[in-house]
């Protein structure tokens, strides 16, 4: 299932995109849940985890920005759709990674071909794999499931997945061949992380995964893994 979060401080455009959000689930038979908020504030103060953001910029409490600010605090991956109906926000708000954009008035095909980028970007994650040594073998390795790897000596890589870790007899740099999509990069010479499980950056300048484990960013390379970041979102 995947969980959907509104926030909107008019209860006609919350109404509006839940409707259209449904109405996309149901013609491609995917299960969705959806959850309306009214301000910001309700939002980052939600204890549920989501998996699709949907932000009016301009609401009362807590305008859009500053809500997506707070959200990025803890979790870098979550695609943000922003709804404005002023172009001068999209700056500001690419600066907190945009997923996509929506001008108001908004018609029911905005909403179908935002859903439908989403989709298709985790259709994409979810699709292939690579294979990998380890002391028991060859093993197939989902893509999607890789959060990081670390090298552990000359000939050794520590694999971390959403499961588990396990050791890899190869060099890092003959898996960083085998692994494709923008989402994988070497933040360090040692490390290369899947950005979909970057959580946040601590202030010693590591980077924060979602499981909680720290991994080293090298200095030179913090203003490329941003841009990485925030293009990786988007697409």
């Amino acid at each position: 299932m995947i969980k959907i979060a509104v926030a909107d401080d008019e209860e006609k455009a919350l109404d509006e995109i839940e409707s259209a959000i449904n109405r996309f689930a149901y013609s491609y038979d995917i299960s969705v849940k959806i959850y309306k908020f009214s301000d910001g504030d309700a939002l980052i103060h939600s204890s549920q985890k989501f998996d699709l953001l949907f932000l009016d910029i301009e609401m009362k409490i807590l305008n859009g920005i500053e809500t997506a600010k707070m959200i990025r605090e803890s979790d870098m991956s979550v695609p943000i759709v922003y709804i404005t109906n002023y172009s001068k926000y999209w700056r500001n708000a690419y600066k907190v990674h945009a997923f996509d954009f929506i001008s108001k008035p908004f018609e029911t095909a905005d909403i179908f071909r935002v859903m439908n980028d989403f989709i298709t970007s985790v259709k994409a994650s979810q699709s292939e794999t690579i294979s990998l040594f380890t002391d028991k073998g060859l093993i197939m390795q989902r893509l999607d499931e890789i959060c990081y790897l670390i090298v552990k000596n000359k000939k050794s890589v520590l694999v971390g997945t959403i499961y588990s870790e396990y050791i890899v007899k190869e060099y890092l740099s003959g898996i960083q061949k085998k692994l494709t999509g923008d989402q994988f990069y070497l933040v360090h010479k040692s490390c290369i992380v899947n950005m979909k499980y970057v959580q946040n950056v601590s202030k010693d300048n590591g980077i924060i995964m979602k499981d909680g484990t720290w991994l080293p960013l090298s200095q030179r390379k913090q203003r490329d893994f941003f841009y990485r970041l925030s293009r990786q979102i988007r697409n």
